[in-house]
């Protein structure tokens, strides 16, 4: 990962630093990074369990180090990694099979009661996934942490963001653990940054007009100084076999040309150069300086920089090799987190409808089926979705009327629909499953009393929350809402519509919910609470 020994080499340039120096700017974090140390702690669960809960204290890692940047006043913008740049499908080859190696072997030490040992090798098998960063993304919407998913390599993204001005989206740092972002020319990077926010920091400008420890780039332009990142080995083209950092250097700071250095590799013995050396490499410099990029303005694909007519040379057409062309639609679904960046299919963990269930007005549903679906609006509506693992996992996406949130009311109302098709169950509290700690809903109390009835005002509860309140009455005045019920979310792109379904009710249905809906409801759930219906509070 990264250009081998290079930060060691770029030693006397690095400095320590803190995170604060950056209070008030924006700073870009490559997520994959945190997400890998992350994992570190729970390395076999991810590699055994995946699914279960302390599987996924890599997000509690992640999310300490995103509120220690805003403890120091610093705005994070979290970017991830997107699809596999063909460039790089040896290496990722490669390292799937050690990644398997270890697997194995850890499992056989496992097995066997060595434990410590286990652990070491679970820690070299694991992976990090699309569906682990989307698990991720999902805490950071509910957080409102900017972020972005790179169509392909989390780096060249960061990089084309340090390129662009804050008012415009722009970063003035990258935390990573990657040295991959050097060879980019990234302006300045915080490596090895701790959970108290102490770092190294590398500033490209310094380095360039710096001499230390007989170290001197005064010779040196970007151009230059990637080229030697190049010969010394990384990511998309593995060095020549003799080739490291410091011999790269010398070569470079001797004849201040890349053809030159090739061709002087070529003549020497010693050397064994494949006779496509000089070409794959002028490609490899292509993608640290083309490679496709988001853009948030435009919502599609760019190139990093702008094609010149010398690498165009080079790439003979071939511009795959910067990252295949995408359509803004799938572009965008990716950037956004809705798409999964490898498979270009929506995630699909909260893809299942819950069905109309019969304790709701059945009226409502009858005036879905005969006005059928139409375009969503912002004025008032509420988005339910099932896990399809378990009918008791439920997300709310939103509910809005008038512009106000309302997302403890909806949760109470999604938990007596799961309700009504779960197992009774002998404990009285009924808790929403995978809801970050810092989500705003409550538990939820319920008997299971036969032969009581269901008080209708204990479907909307517990609303005291100040970000969250709202009267009983405004739910139930005439709504501004149409009176069509909408049965699927239109997300705006066919590529959704395969593995995203959405029900949406809309928040006059609430009104529809009179005494004798009410009473049509099971008599086998009660509400533990038995309050008159003008002493609930909101």
């Amino acid at each position: 990962m990264g250009i081998p020994n290079l930060l060691r080499f770029l030693k006397p340039f690095i400095e320590p630093v803190h995170i604060k120096k950056y209070a008030g700017k924006r700073v870009g974090i490559d997520a994959y990074s945190w997400l890998h140390k992350g994992a570190y702690s729970c390395s076999m669960e991810l590699c055994m369990d995946p699914k279960s809960g302390s599987a996924r204290r890599y997000i509690s890692y992640f999310m300490h180090h995103i509120n220690l940047l805003r403890h120091y006043k610093v705005v994070p913008v979290v970017v991830f990694d997107g699809g596999s740049m063909p460039c790089k499908a040896a290496t990722d080859k490669e390292r799937h099979r050690k990644r398997e190696l270890s697997l194995a072997l850890a499992k056989e030490k496992l097995e066997q009661g060595n434990t410590t040992a286990a652990i070491d090798l679970f820690r070299k098998a694991v992976h990090i996934t699309p569906s682990m960063a989307y698990q991720l993304i999902q805490t950071l919407r509910s957080e409102d942490v900017e972020f972005v998913v790179a169509p392909y390599e989390a780096d060249s993204q960061l990089a084309y963001l340090t390129t662009l001005d804050p008012d415009q989206g722009g970063i003035a740092a990258v935390v990573t653990e990657d040295s991959d972002l050097i060879a980019y020319c990234c302006p300045a990077i915080i490596f090895k940054m701790d959970r108290f926010g102490n770092g190294e920091e590398f500033i490209m400008e310094r380095t360039l007009k710096t001499d230390k420890a007989s170290l001197s780039f005064r010779c040196f332009d970007k151009k230059l100084f990637t080229g030697m990142c190049i010969f010394a080995g990384c990511d998309f083209l593995p060095s020549v076999s003799g080739i490291g950092t410091k011999r790269a250097y010398s070569l470079i700071s001797k004849y201040k040309n890349i053809n030159r250095v090739i061709s002087t590799l070529k003549l020497d013995k010693r050397y064994s150069v494949p006779d496509d050396y000089a070409d794959s490499l002028w490609k490899t410099l292509a993608v640290f300086n083309h490679a496709r990029v988001y853009d948030v303005k435009s919502k599609s694909l760019k190139h990093l920089k702008p094609l010149d007519e010398q690498y165009l040379n080079y790439l003979d057409g071939d511009l795959d090799i910067l990252g295949p062309p995408l359509s803004p639609s799938i572009a965008r679904g990716i950037a956004e987190g809705h798409l999964n960046p490898v498979t270009l299919e929506a995630f699909d963990q909260y893809s299942r409808t819950i069905s109309p269930i019969e304790f709701i007005h059945t009226s409502a549903f009858k005036v879905a089926n005969q006005c059928g679906s139409q375009e969503m609006t912002q004025k008032s509506y509420i988005a339910i979705f099932s896990s399809r693992e378990s009918k008791e996992n439920v997300i709310v996406n939103d509910i809005s009327n008038g512009g106000q949130k309302c997302q403890k009311g909806i949760l109470a109302l999604g938990t007596f629909i799961l309700q009504k098709h779960s197992p009774p169950v002998d404990c009285n509290e009924v808790e929403p499953k995978n809801i970050p700690e810092n989500n705003p809903f409550k538990k939820r109390k319920f008997t299971t009393d036969q032969g009581q009835e269901m008080v209708k005002n204990e479907l909307l509860i517990d609303l005291h929350d100040e970000k969250s309140i709202l009267s009983c009455s405004s739910l139930s005045q005439p709504s501004s809402h149409p009176k069509k019920f909408m049965e699927l979310l239109s997300i705006g792109q066919a590529e959704y519509e395969r593995n995203s379904v959405v029900t949406e009710t809309p928040v006059s249905f609430c009104s529809s919910l009179t005494e004798e809906s009410v009473k049509s409801m099971p008599n086998g759930v009660s509400s533990k609470r038995q309050k008159k219906p003008e002493e609930v509070q909101y």
